[in-house]
């Protein structure tokens, strides 16, 4: 029995025919099913047709947070799931989002993720991803100018997905180049001042945070590779808020320069105590 709410799976690709392949045949059960083109060479637009789907063409933006108003307005569903081209929706996925959606009230819905690093399931790292994917069609409204991973604004409450919404797979990291290539790019859209580069000790507190004391050391490499370029991420985008708001070429406050003249001295009486002990060996 069709729902008596309309919902279309939209997917933006920039030459990712290669994942389309394995992302289109998973959506189903949608009224329509939108592949939006952001300037592919290469076979986006075939793979989107043989599949189904329609496809339009968008502005190539860093982000596609910037160009997702395009596909509101090229849609005529009550509800719209945007998809990344590297995720798998679980057999029947559809079918989970009509007893959240009969809700007339609700603008927006945040959806669960599991996260796969070069191949293994993070069962530590990245845990409790989630983001507002599932929103209603009028009641949304994305900017232009919108960062990575920001939420559009809602004409009404968005809620948190229930228990019986299961994950959607994201296959995000693919590899070392695909991943430094994207961290890159979404900290250039959005400079993140999370950790700044006036503050050593921040940043060393945060690489420790993210790559020990998070745990993600217990999905092995993997785990700790993702952490790794998160906080590689968070100091590019430090770096270019420096280069904007003009402190690039700031000298670090006096505080922090007294700090670190006690560690750099404490540093340089370890070594020669270290030197001196070595020296003092019998040979």
């Amino acid at each position: 029995m069709t729902s008596p709410v309309s919902v279309s799976a939209v997917v933006f690709s920039r030459n990712e025919a290669d994942l389309l392949r394995d992302c289109l045949p998973l959506l189903t059960g949608f009224d329509r099913v939108l592949v939006c083109d952001m300037a592919s060479t290469d076979d986006t637009v075939r793979v989107a047709h043989q599949h189904g789907a329609e496809v339009i063409a968008v502005p190539d933006v860093p982000v596609a947070e910037r160009v997702r108003q395009h596909a509101l307005e090229a849609l005529d569903t009550d509800w719209v799931l945007f998809v990344d081209a590297d995720e798998h929706l679980p057999t029947g996925y559809r079918a989970t989002l009509d007893p959240v959606i009969a809700d007339p009230g609700i603008a927006g819905v945040r959806l669960r993720y599991d996260n796969v690093a070069f191949g293994r399931l993070l069962r530590h790292s990245l845990q409790g991803s989630a983001k507002y994917a599932l929103v209603h069609r009028t009641r949304t409204r994305y900017s232009a100018t919108v960062p990575a991973h920001r939420p559009p604004e809602f004409d009404g409450p968005a809620i948190d997905a229930p228990a019986t919404v299961p994950p959607i797979l994201h296959l995000n990291f693919r590899s070392i180049d695909q991943t430094q290539e994207k961290v890159l790019r979404y900290a250039a859209s959005r400079a993140d001042t999370t950790v700044r580069i006036d503050d050593p000790i921040a940043l060393l507190r945060e690489f420790a945070r993210t790559t020990v004391f998070s745990g993600v050391w217990r999905d092995g490499r993997a785990g700790f590779a993702v952490a790794a370029l998160h906080t590689v991420g968070q100091l590019s985008g430090s770096l270019i808020a420096a280069e904007h708001d003009g402190t690039l070429l700031a000298d670090l406050p006096r505080r922090r320069t007294r700090l670190l003249g006690a560690i750099e001295s404490t540093q340089r009486a370890a070594v020669r105590t270290r030197d001196a002990l070595r020296r003092s060996r019998p040979q």
